[in-house]
């Protein structure tokens, strides 16, 4: 057996949603219509020359937005030398107050291609090629807008894009400055291939935010992002990255050159959107090397700054009993410390597979490279391990002392589905509330006994007992007490994951139907994290993720209702949590719990694998 620390694959990569912008382009083109004057300004970055979109009334007053443009035309012009091509891409700025397009700080969205660019050399389509504002937005201004704005409409040169900015989301010129910086990337960028606006490519958007930390050094204000970038990418691949994915392209520099950065942020349509594709855009040692930077904290800011957050080991501890397996998703850097039992041996077993694997130990003055299957003198720990599967391939690399496999060894890592309790063994959750009402039968006034006995031939008739340890019980009490609510599960029982590592998952989505309201969650995950203490497995629910709709009645559009709530424990959450004694077996796993409870009541959890 193998006590692994996994990062999740693919499928369980956090991902952010995609903004539904139909209604948000119509009010932004409304307010285009209002705004009713365009006009060709002074400013050139380059051969790329700059419209403004402004009302009349104030044209002649300072532009605070192009003047922060201009002071970044020197910068932006050296990055220009970059191209084969130079760019040539003009563009029209908007500035926009709408609350539209979510917390979005600014967006480019650009005409079909004119003659400039591959994308251009491909389509060969004279009327892609005509004058489009940002093609969503000409056809319909031309056919409502005055003759003179049409005109207006009609000058615009060809291959034109739009940089949108939402200043009252910029907190200060200096954000506003690398906002503009990393938009004006895009409009480079767009002579070579074409993107919607809001598809957040990792190598579109994290060499934007890397060329924009070069023309404007010092930026703190997106530390976030590289932060987010070491806690996702254990369990994402880095094709499932976007702005947070810079860190690689800050390495990249520094490994390489700016060059190497502008080749990568060109990289055409869609193909690097798949793992086994851009993993070829670097040999395999390369990859390795990556990984390395990431462990000994190398990797620094454009501007030669520390990074404001760094890849951090996780611990893993390898044991006579078990192996160490090491997994995660394709391109994904995976580093973990070592830690050895008393009295260990001398020879470490590592089995790499098809991974790049580097360990380290604490006596050692460089990385050690390992291919394949090999053994190795142990090192001193603790132990340092990097690694990266530099295909398309999820990882999976393996560590040993020997002889290993036993039964008990991480029993509880999976995914299982919980068996319902027989009904004579499922406790009542109901029984204490009748112990209540038999109680206060004496003291009920006579003008309101007939409401007693109501409810207590409800609560007598109902069948809410609860036959899932890892289920709440909640739903069933509410359908018995509501009468014409019905909840129905998707699966026959929970999905319990319990993640090395020491996190903790319950999938269990679900309906409720009651009258003309329905609620469906398609995700409902209460999640935590577990630990072993003398041989108790101790589980703690820290929240519930929920996303799903609602609806009511043949009229009543779908409302998206989605939420995470943190900070409750397993007290307020009547599935899960506890602690519990482990049984495995072949195919399951049985559960019982440690707390006191009532011997006719079934304390055990079945599960079974999935």
């Amino acid at each position: 057996m193998s006590l692994a620390i996994a990062a999740p694959v693919e499928g369980a990569c956090p991902t952010r949603p995609e903004p539904d912008d139909g209604e948000d382009y119509e009010a932004l083109l409304d307010e285009i219509y209002a705004i009713g004057h365009v006009y060709e300004t002074e400013l050139s970055v380059g051969g790329q020359h700059v419209w403004r979109l402004r009302r009349r009334s104030a044209e002649h007053r300072p532009d605070r937005l192009l003047s922060l443009l201009g002071s970044l035309k020197p910068r932006l012009e050296e990055m220009q030398s970059y191209f084969t091509r130079p760019p040539s891409r003009p563009v029209l700025l908007i500035e926009t107050r709408l609350d539209i397009f979510g917390s979005t700080m600014a967006f480019t969205d650009c005409a079909s291609p004119g003659a400039e660019g591959d994308a251009a050399e491909e389509s060969g389509d004279e009327e892609d090629e005509k004058v489009e504002l940002a093609k969503h937005f000409v056809s319909e201004l031309e056919g409502e807008a005055d003759s003179d704005w049409a005109d207006e409409l009609r000058d615009l040169p060809e291959g034109l894009c739009l940089i949108v900015v939402f200043p009252d989301r910029i907190e200060n010129d200096r954000e506003r400055r690398f906002v503009l910086a990393h938009e004006w990337m895009h409009a480079m960028q767009s002579g070579f291939y074409t993107r919607r606006e809001n598809e957040l490519h990792w190598w579109v958007e994290g060499s934007a935010e890397w060329l924009a930390h070069k023309v404007v050094e010092g930026t703190t204000e997106r530390d976030r992002w590289i932060e987010e970038f070491f806690m996702r990418q254990k369990s994402c691949s880095l094709t499932q990255h976007s702005y947070d994915a810079q860190p690689f392209f800050f390495w990249g520099e520094q490994a390489f050159n700016a060059d190497w950065v502008f080749s990568v942020g060109l990289g055409g349509d869609e193909y690097l959107t798949r793992p086994e594709r851009a993993a070829e855009i670097l040999p395999p040692e390369r990859w390795l090397d990556w990984a390395i930077a990431q462990a000994d904290q190398t990797i620094t800011m454009p501007d030669g700054r520390p990074l404001p957050a760094q890849a951090e080991a996780e611990p893993l501890a390898l044991t006579k009993a078990c192996d160490a397996v090491i997994e995660g998703p394709p391109l994904s850097v995976q580093l973990r410390e070592i830690s050895l039992p008393r009295g260990g041996v001398p020879k470490l077993q590592i089995d790499a597979g098809d991974a790049q694997f580097a360990i380290r130990g604490r006596d050692d003055e460089d990385w050690r490279r390992v291919s394949g299957a090999a053994e190795i003198d142990m090192p001193a720990p603790p132990i340092k391990v990097a690694a990266i599967m530099p295909s398309g391939e999820n990882l999976n690399a393996r560590l040993s002392m020997g002889a290993s496999g036993a039964t008990n060894c991480a029993c509880q890592i999976g995914a299982w589905m919980e068996q319902p309790t027989p009904d004579e063994e499922a406790e009542d959750p109901l029984s204490g509330a009748l112990e209540a009402l038999d109680a206060a039968r004496g003291m009920v006034p006579p003008d309101q006994m007939d409401d007693f006995l109501a409810t207590e031939r409800k609560l007598r008739a109902a069948n809410a007992k609860d036959r899932f340890r890892f289920r709440g019980a909640i739903p069933a009490i509410f359908d018995e007490l509501e009468g014409d609510v019905e909840t129905v599960y998707d699966q026959d029982g929970p999905i319990v994951t319990i993640q090395a590592g020491g996190t903790f998952t319950i999938d269990d989505p679900h309906t409720i139907r009651g009258g003309d309201t329905t609620i469906r969650y398609y995700k409902y995950r209460p999640y935590g994290r577990w630990r072993i203490e003398d041989g108790v497995l101790k589980i703690d629910i820290e929240g519930l993720l929920i996303d799903g709709f609602v609806t009511s009645g043949p009229d009543y559009e779908p409302k998206r209702i989605k939420a995470e709530n943190e900070g409750f424990g397993a007290a307020s959450y009547v599935g899960g949590g506890g602690d519990w004694t482990m049984a495995c077996e072949a195919s399951g796993m049985t559960l019982t719990s440690t707390r006191v409870r009532d011997p006719d009541r079934s304390d055990q959890a079945v599960l079974v694998k999935q």
